[in-house]
């Protein structure tokens, strides 16, 4: 079929999906901070709305919204992930433009959450729009699951998915992490590592001291950090004790998959402004360790006085936060036991392990309709062959949201960002062209799902909807 009216539908309609999306990310939707949460989950369920989505709102708890919405219909049901909520700021004086400004300069949008990821949720709400006013109804049961915590570890979509894993039963998932890599090739991920988030405290005087107390009162800055040491070698290998034999071995399909992989590495070291990768590895050990690598990574450490100007203090407690990117067959209730053994057995049992937040791996086939669709679409879109990663290095709820249906949908992931957007960085942007590529992908990958003319391996077909439930705009 023709794409041609739906591409010059998307092309007259490009400034007011720009203007859309400017102003969805000048909504400061912080979900650490709390500020303007709610604001932002019934903007989303308008503009939803708006492109004829029929929605309903969740509430779990005192948690953020969770907009659910159907729109479709057909014999196959598949879900779309997107979230509204973003990363802190970090520090103003490190943007060029306000963060929430929704600058556009030389063609790209600069603003927290324009790469990371509302950029993706206002693609896929374009896509729909564009494929409706020009080809009619869409072909197949989509279902969109739209959530405000995935900066907080997604704590009310663990538990919407438990109390209303009903509505999330599909055929295959499509998620909103991926981006094109320095070569401009897309990259899709058929899957995430999972992840667990901790945080370690050590706690010593009732208040910070005066140093001189340093001779005989102990310093929590340096216990915390002599027991940060006994975690990594030197040269980053993960030494908690067995943690090592809990790895999974690549299988040999996964091997097979990564030698399709590149990593632009002298375009990646450029942009990162690093010298070189740890252990000094390159080509195929580079790849192989980025994507089924297990990592342990100290995110900040806070202790004692680091505000301008000299304070000769003694810390009163110390705290680092850490997160573990987890590969087969690591889970997170294995990684945190396995950590806290690991202290206690070199005597530093009054260090507090706090779980933050985590999330299961997931892993799906390059066989899967999701995956097919995905994959036969970039081809036509963007005229190269994408980079099809096996397991993404990230993480997220994937597992939680596609482990709902039996046996688990399969999923696909890809983005609207670029190798430079700087996700969760300063000047976070996207290029507004890749924005609108991204439409024109999805719209195909939408109608792809709906030409496929073989039954779910899963045996639901979950094309029932609630209608007298749905709120929609037209």
């Amino acid at each position: 079929m023709s794409f041609t009216r739906f591409d010059r539908y998307v092309d007259r309609h490009a400034r007011t999906f720009a203007e859309r999306l400017q102003i969805l990310c000048r909504m400061p939707s912080v979900a650490a901070r709390g500020t303007g949460m709610r604001a932002t989950a019934e903007a989303v369920e308008q503009m939803m709305q708006r492109v004829g989505i029929g929605t309903r709102s969740f509430r779990i708890g005192n948690g953020y919204p969770i907009i659910y919405g159907e729109c479709g219909s057909g014999p196959h049901t598949y879900l779309i992930y997107g979230h509204y909520d973003v990363q802190p700021v970090g520090h103003l004086t490190d943007w060029s433009v306000g963060p929430f400004a929704a600058s556009i300069l030389d063609g790209k949008l600069y603003a927290r959450g324009a790469a990371n990821s509302k950029g993706d949720l206002l693609a896929r709400l374009a896509a729909v729009e564009s494929y409706q006013k020009t080809f009619g109804k869409l072909p197949a049961s989509f279902r969109f699951i739209v959530e405000g915590e995935d900066g907080l570890a997604s704590p009310s979509l663990y538990r919407f998915s438990s109390e209303h894993a009903e509505l999330l039963q599909a055929e295959g998932c499509l998620w909103d992490e991926g981006y094109r890599d320095t070569k401009e090739r897309p990259v899709i991920s058929l899957g995430f590592k999972g992840i667990t988030f901790l945080e370690l405290r050590v706690h010593g005087a009732r208040s910070d001291l005066h140093s001189k107390w340093g001779t005989i009162v102990p310093n929590p800055a340096w216990r915390l950090v002599q027991a940060l040491s006994t975690i990594t070698s030197p040269k980053g290998v993960i030494t908690i004790d067995g943690f090592s034999s809990h790895l999974a071995p690549v299988t040999p399909d996964d091997l097979a998959a990564l030698k399709a992989i590149e990593l632009d590495e002298e375009g990646l070291k450029r942009e990162f402004r690093i010298a070189g990768w740890v252990r000094s590895m390159k080509g195929a050990e580079l790849v192989k360790e980025h994507i089924f690598g297990p990592t342990c990574t100290i995110c900040g450490i806070q202790t004692g006085h680091t505000e301008a100007g000299p304070k000769t203090v003694l810390p009163g407690s110390a705290m680092a936060r850490l997160d573990f990117r987890l590969v087969p067959d690591l889970t997170p209730d294995l990684v945190v036991k396995l950590l806290r053994d690991h202290l206690h057995v070199r005597g530093f049992k009054d260090i507090e392990v706090i779980e933050l937040g985590s999330a299961p791996l997931a892993k799906s086939p390059a066989t899967s309709r999701v995956a097919r669709a995905a994959i036969e679409s970039a081809l036509e879109v963007y005229g190269v062959p994408p980079i099809v990663y096996p397991m993404d290095p990230s993480s997220g709820p994937v597992g939680v949201v596609c482990g709902a249906s039996v046996p688990s949908a399969p999923v696909a992931s890809f983005g609207t960002s670029y190798a430079g957007s700087n996700p969760h960085g300063p000047d976070e942007h996207i290029r507004l062209d890749d924005f609108l590529q991204s439409i024109k992908f999805i719209g195909r990958v939408i109608h792809q799902l709906g030409e496929a003319k073989t039954k779910s391996t899963s045996g639901r077909t979950s094309g029932v909807h609630e209608k007298s439930a749905l709120r929609s705009g037209g």
